[in-house]
């Protein structure tokens, strides 16, 4: 590996920025928010099979994808928070070989406050969610996990709609509690108690409901189960 000095970086600052990044085992680039990409590292155009950099700047992006919705959920959900991390979707390389991919992406914004490009990160995690089964088998076919982990997904979202009504109703119904119950009563503690409790249900079917990939942590006797937290 070739040594950089000290007193190259100060004396060539933009040039050493640029080697970098170019450098980085994670593709990073940016795109408009219309989805041209503007600007990439080597290891991005490598990664979806581009020989340079210059062949892949201007690729139109929703061209990677395997799903063009997948690009408007992106956009929206970077339009709603402002960023998005290690959200993973399916794509293609050149030639149509698909590829899993984890995107970490950031907006910016111009003097008019109005997003006009998307600077992030990408990696290839085919490896990963190939663990999980959940990429074709060498015969070309879709194994079927892929397909179970997206209807676990859509349960996440069903089971977190249904549980929303009725702890929104059981919230309400201690509100009205509360109002007639004595200010230093020990029922008045208790009541509280409740719905400091409910309130934490009602996070936890928020994060249930906003699951988009999957992602486990270890519980008892081995046994491994989603992390709501960072699957959300």
């Amino acid at each position: 590996m070739a040594s950089v000095s000290s007193q190259t970086i100060i004396d060539k600052p933009a040039r050493w920025h640029a080697e970098f990044i170019d450098n980085l085992p994670v593709g990073v680039y940016r795109t408009t928010v219309e989805g041209k990409l503007v600007f990439c590292n080597r290891c991005l155009a490598k990664m979806f099979g581009f020989d340079s950099v210059s062949a892949f700047i201007g690729y139109p992006v929703a061209d990677l994808y395997q799903n063009k919705k997948n690009r408007g959920d992106l956009i929206r959900a970077i339009m709603e928070k402002g960023y998005v991390e290690e959200v993973c979707f399916p794509f293609k390389k050149r030639g149509g070989t698909k590829i899993w991919c984890a995107i970490t992406g950031k907006a910016v914004f111009d003097n008019d406050d109005i997003m006009v490009f998307i600077d992030g990160i990408l990696r290839d995690v085919t490896g990963e969610m190939e663990e999980m089964d959940a990429v074709p088998d060498h015969d070309g076919k879709e194994r079927p996990t892929e397909e179970k982990l997206q209807g676990v997904l859509e349960m996440a979202g069903g089971v977190a709609h249904r549980l929303n009504q009725p702890l929104t109703i059981i919230n309400n119904l201690l509100d009205e509690v509360l109002s007639d119950l004595r200010p230093h009563g020990d029922n008045l503690q208790k009541v509280v108690r409740i719905r400091d409790q409910i309130n934490k249900l009602n996070e936890i079917a928020k994060k249930i409901g906003a699951i988009k990939k999957y992602k486990a942590m270890d519980y008892v006797g081995g046994i491994k189960i989603v992390d709501i937290d960072k699957a959300s």
